[in-house]
């Protein structure tokens, strides 16, 4: 299996397609949307709001979304998301047409937007096992985040451009023709599987009575009962697959101890250590989203050598060496190599974890469990931006990079003693192989 064979696929090109634009739209977005309130308010204290009003929401709708959409149809829920958003942000841009958009206004359609967006991804992230074989879903998971980190560096230059050419009204018109195009290949895509009709892994792995039973509890989850219950069915479903439920811990903890040394290390690293400004940091982030991509393009060797549980491990204690180096870089470019590298190992702790629950959980229950795992992921980088703003406040730069490399060099070895000796993802490299 390779990219170009997966691209054949109608389904996954179609959704592929309308991600890459929507991508495209959402940093070009995020680059104008920072600016564009900083220059109406010139207040630090407008854009930390704003901040404010872009995560919040998901940290309290992101479990109750994943539970709503196992009891939705997937598609429809992806066509409102998409239809939703466009609407919010056409209202900003006529506003800002004509002179009149506010700070308030500018907050709750962040509110809305990512509110929506926690409905969107897990009801898409559900669609990839239900359409396409086991073994192509890591690769569908990576090239699908590979050109999502290739669209933010591309995206983020133009909004850039953009906004110092006073083009602020159509940075937002731009993301909201994103959202719209983004529908059409989601309704293109045509009826997707039901879950209640006991389609995909579910009908594959429980035929005759037993099937019917699946069915009947399917039927259940999604038209009655408290949807409290159903996240709690969704934690007991990842903490009863142990490897899940460990993988899932396992980054976690690697996104505590390491997403504030990127998010506020990095800055001060090439500002104190570096003795650089705004440019350099910008050259780092790239050399990190670079790398990132360049995981994605080298996931089909990787599957090879090892299996989904053990690239966890393997993405961790390449962090952690990473970072370790990172204590030490002399000079730009040697930072720039280490940083890219850095990025390489993130992407490793990343999608296979969204790729084991994507082939271990049910059907009728895949996008609450994505929501757990997506829930999890982003609580434990605000913790840990918080955690490292902290540290970075009375302890040397060195001293925390290489203190945290050490860390997840623990971390790493801990994950791979753990996960070791299962068998998950060995069909997966046989069929990659061929």
């Amino acid at each position: 299996m390779t990219y170009r064979e997966l691209l054949r696929h109608r389904g996954y090109s179609l959704l592929f397609s309308g991600q890459v634009l929507s991508q495209l739209g959402d940093a070009i977005y995020e680059v104008g949307i920072v600016w564009l309130v900083y220059r109406m308010t010139g207040s630090a204290s407008a854009l930390g709001w704003l901040a404010f009003c872009q995560s919040v929401p998901f940290l309290i709708c992101g479990l109750l979304a994943g539970a709503f959409v196992d009891r939705w149809d997937r598609r429809l829920t992806m066509l409102v998301s998409d239809l939703v958003r466009g609407v919010a942000v056409v209202y900003l841009a006529v506003r800002y047409a004509y002179g009149s958009l506010t700070l308030a206004e500018v907050c709750a359609a962040a509110v809305v937007l990512t509110t929506a967006r926690a409905f969107f991804h897990p009801a898409m992230r559900a669609l990839y096992p239900a359409m396409l074989k086991r073994e192509q879903l890591l690769l569908a998971n990576s090239l699908s985040e590979g050109a999502k980190r290739i669209c933010k560096i591309g995206g983020m230059v133009l909004g850039g451009v953009l906004m110092a050419q006073a083009q602020g009204g159509l940075v937002l018109w731009v993301n909201a023709m994103s959202f719209f195009l983004s529908m059409l290949t989601v309704y293109a895509f045509g009826k997707t599987p039901s879950t209640a009709s006991g389609t995909g892994r579910d009908k594959v792995a429980a035929p005759g009575r037993l099937q019917k039973s699946r069915d009947s509890e399917q039927r259940s989850v999604r038209m009655s009962g408290s949807i409290f219950r159903e996240i709690g069915s969704a934690f007991r479903e990842v903490y009863n697959q142990r490897m899940v439920f460990y993988a899932i811990l396992i980054s976690s903890l690697g996104l505590v101890i390491s997403t504030g040394l990127i998010k506020v290390g990095l800055p001060l690293l090439a500002g104190v250590v570096l003795q650089g400004e705004g440019d350099e940091y910008g050259v780092l982030m790239a050399c990190f989203s670079v790398g990132m991509f360049m995981s994605a393009a080298s996931m089909r060797r990787l599957a090879r050598q090892f299996t989904i549980l053990q690239l966890v491990g393997v993405g961790w204690l390449c962090y952690g060496a990473m970072l370790f180096l990172l204590s030490f870089a002399p000079t730009l470019w040697m930072a720039c190599l280490v940083v890219g590298a850095t990025g390489f190992a993130h992407f490793l702790t990343d999608i296979p974890v969204t790729t084991l629950i994507q082939q271990t959980m049910p059907m009728h229950r895949m996008s609450a469990c994505q929501s757990v795992w997506a829930t999890a992921s982003f609580g434990s980088e605000s913790v840990g931006v918080a955690l490292g703003g902290t540290v970075l406040g009375f302890a040397t730069i060195g001293v925390c990079f290489s203190s945290a490399g050490g860390l997840l060099l623990l971390l790493g070895l801990v994950a791979l003693i753990k996960l070791r000796g299962n068998g998950q993802n060995v069909l997966d490299r046989q069929t990659l192989s061929e």
